[in-house]
């Protein structure tokens, strides 16, 4: 018998899918109660490389100072916060733009559903990396969107391949607006794109005039020089629409990001944001301005930089050592590197016996795919890996995929 609640839902109900992290989460939690995990699944920055000491005192000169931190801010964020944001993208990424042109957001993610909100109908088509940020494809599915995904490769989306798919769905007619990608240490691959690939994505969207969010969440995590810029650095045409966050640096848990795009689409963005949720935290706000304001963005960039290199060179040579042959990228920038376990092996049930049996945890990275082709796959973190730590657990992957006991449904 269905549940009465059943005929009051909304037709969006059937596009609501559950995330996988947060299900992996769950079960990692659960298990961590009894036992030492160690744990490649998280997707944020080490609470012992970000300066909580100082965020304390800044918080305690926040609330004594500003009495407005207690209330709420104009809906698209403090304004002597935008100026900095505008600043700190002219510094650190070449992007030219101003205070009006910036709408503060509950982190990187409630743009994205922003976006979601105000450009994508029910059967539209978004084309995105494949594999891509599981939580992206998640939210705009929640707007009735079909989600299409292009092969990738060491140098990012293939854009031949981007072009060629392009021109296959306007001669069927279909609805195609937005290309998403995260072109720098993008999760879940950890790949950075090439100039030469940015390029040509940029001017396929001008010939196809279609629109390109530009996810840039690890862009400051880079590890080796790379001759790369930002998208919206290149963008001539205002086609880009920026995703920042302070979230990979700052700290996850301060929930500080924000969307800057041509005025035409950041006032829409303005009065759609609104009502949501009236304005970001503004103690957060607050902090995060002081930590610009006072020069403190490098510093604390530095030290995180200098700490996941180390755990990522770590992380490669022990994949290297225990689990030679086994294909997986090399992350220049980022958090995260892909690992392809033989093909018979499926990643969900190994991941689950990997965390009953051997205590580590992995996240599957099936639900990052479009398609079937990541069904072998797990994605490791290392950001938030404890260092003496690191090689014993790609030790227990070997030792698990040693035993050829996973079953494949």
């Amino acid at each position: 018998m269905k549940p009465i609640y059943d005929r009051f839902l909304s037709s969006r109900i059937n596009y609501i899918e559950p995330s996988p992290i947060r299900d992996a989460v769950a079960k990692i939690a659960a298990k961590s109660k009894t036992t030492k995990v160690i744990s490649f699944a998280a997707g944020e920055p080490d609470p012992d490389v970000i300066p909580r000491e100082l965020y304390g005192e800044l918080a305690k000169e926040v609330f004594i100072k500003e009495k407005g931190s207690v209330n709420y801010s104009p809906a698209d964020g403090v304004s002597e916060l935008k100026i900095e944001i505008a600043r700190f993208m002219a510094e650190y990424e070449g992007v030219k733009t101003g205070p009006d042109n910036i709408v503060v957001t509950l982190g990187g993610s409630q743009a994205i559903d922003i976006l979601g909100r105000l450009i994508l109908d029910p059967g539209d088509i978004v084309i995105v990396e494949n594999p891509s940020y599981v939580n992206t494809i998640l939210v705009w599915k929640h707007y009735g969107v079909r989600i299409i995904g292009v092969p990738m490769d060491d140098n990012g989306m293939v854009t031949e391949k981007l072009e060629d798919v392009v021109k296959r769905l306007r001669s069927e007619g279909k609805k195609l607006k937005l290309i998403y990608t995260i072109p720098t240490g993008q999760n879940p691959s950890g790949v950075t794109m090439s100039m030469d690939r940015r390029k040509h994505l940029l001017e396929i969207a001008s010939r196809y005039d279609l629109l390109v969010a530009e996810d840039t969440a690890y862009n400051h995590l880079v590890y080796e020089p790379v001759d790369v810029k930002p998208l919206r650095s290149m963008d001539t045409e205002d086609r880009v629409i920026y995703i920042g966050s302070f979230s990979k640096i700052f700290g996850t848990g301060l929930r500080i990001g924000w969307l800057e795009a041509h005025p035409e689409i950041i006032g829409r963005v303005r009065v759609a944001k609104g009502p949501m949720d009236m304005c970001p935290p503004v103690p957060s706000q607050y902090i995060v301005l002081n930590l610009l304001r006072n020069k403190l963005y490098r510093p604390i960039r530095e030290k995180a930089v200098a700490e996941y290199k180390s755990k990522r060179d770590i992380m490669i040579a022990a994949i290297e050592k225990h689990l030679t042959g086994l294909k997986h990228t090399r992350p220049v920038a980022g958090m995260f590197i892909l690992l392809w376990l033989p093909e018979d092996i499926d990643g969900r049930a190994f991941s689950d016996q990997l965390l009953e049996k051997y205590n580590v945890a992995v996240i599957p990275a099936a639900a990052f795919y479009t398609d079937e082709t990541g069904r072998n796959v797990i994605r490791l973190n290392f950001s938030m890996s404890e260092k003496d730590l690191i090689e014993e657990g790609i030790r227990r992957i070997s030792m698990l995929l040693k035993e050829s006991k996973t079953p494949t449904p």
